[in-house]
């Protein structure tokens, strides 16, 4: 069994993103599999049809990894936004999780942003007081979901954290997006938030696709 597979949804443009992300790894010399839910061949990634999901809110991520990923045989889930580029090969990309079962690239420390800064829809300070509601011992930090691991025994508990916050913040009249859901599951799984922080880990992936020194960067690059 090869440990981990790196994994995606891309419809449309997207799919066109996803085409030049798997041929950015290939020509990196990356050979792990690459699990696809598209509506589109895409060579050299095993491809499935992306079934009918509401995709507001990034939220389509925890339900296509509930009903693909969990079924296909790998340890460890690596998904990647579409137009992520690799620059190079990663010489180990599971290194950020620590012991943890998942690694969610923790960029933005929410107790040092002001208040009114603009976080995927929702100020930073109303998102600070979503996630101490929920009892998070440490610092609040949002993640970025353009990037994140998962080991797949905690799919089902990742989804239920992640999708539990999503609902509680709606019933406070707050929409948040996937990326403050899975940092709440993250946060609450780690045991050091610290080592999960983006800056921690920026020869391997960096949300700057202008950022030449990471192996990986963001959509876009």
């Amino acid at each position: 069994m090869i440990r981990h597979a790196y994994w995606s949804v891309g419809t449309g443009a997207e799919a066109d993103a996803l085409a030049e992300t798997v041929r950015s790894a290939r020509a990196a010399g990356v050979f792990h599999p690459f699990h696809l839910l598209t509506d589109r061949v895409i060579a050299d990634a095993e491809c499935y049809e992306a079934f009918e999901c509401d995709r507001a809110h990034g939220l389509h991520q925890l339900h296509y990894l509930k009903a693909g990923m969990a079924r296909l045989p790998h340890e460890w889930f690596v998904w990647l936004a579409p137009g992520t580029r690799f620059r190079r090969r990663p010489v180990d990309v599971l290194a950020p999780l620590a012991g943890a079962p998942l690694h969610v690239p923790l960029v933005l420390d929410l107790d040092a942003a002001a208040p009114e800064t603009p976080c995927r829809g929702v100020p930073a300070g109303r998102l600070r007081e979503l996630l101490r509601a929920e009892g998070l011992p440490g610092p609040a930090w949002l993640g970025d979901d353009a990037f994140w691991i998962i080991h797949r025994e905690a799919i089902g508990e990742v989804y239920d954290l992640a999708l539990g916050f999503w609902h509680r913040a709606k019933a406070a009249g707050v929409e948040v997006h996937v990326s403050a859901a899975l940092s709440h599951a993250a946060q609450v799984l780690v045991a050091d938030v610290a080592a999960h922080r983006a800056d921690r880990h920026a020869a391997l992936w960096s949300p700057d696709p202008a950022d030449a020194t990471a192996a990986l960067t963001g959509p876009g690059g």
